[in-house]
């Protein structure tokens, strides 16, 4: 998973919030969460500076909860 989830979760952010945030549709907006289809750079700066967190945090992939290493 992506960080981007994890800090979208942790601030209680729905897709729909973040999209209004970021004007990147939510049907792209989950694709992206779940590394479907690759973030446009244009929309990662956007995604980075509506949470105000560096690109490189906001899309490194961290382990999900309850996961098994």
């Amino acid at each position: 998973m992506l960080k981007l989830r994890q800090i979208r979760e942790a601030r209680k952010l729905s897709l729909t919030d973040v999209c209004v945030m970021t004007r990147i549709d939510p049907s792209s907006l989950s694709r992206i969460e779940r590394e479907v289809w690759p973030c446009p750079p244009g929309w990662r700066r956007r995604l980075a500076e509506a949470f105000g967190v560096e690109e490189a945090v906001l899309f490194e992939r961290v382990e999900e909860e309850g996961s098994e290493s």
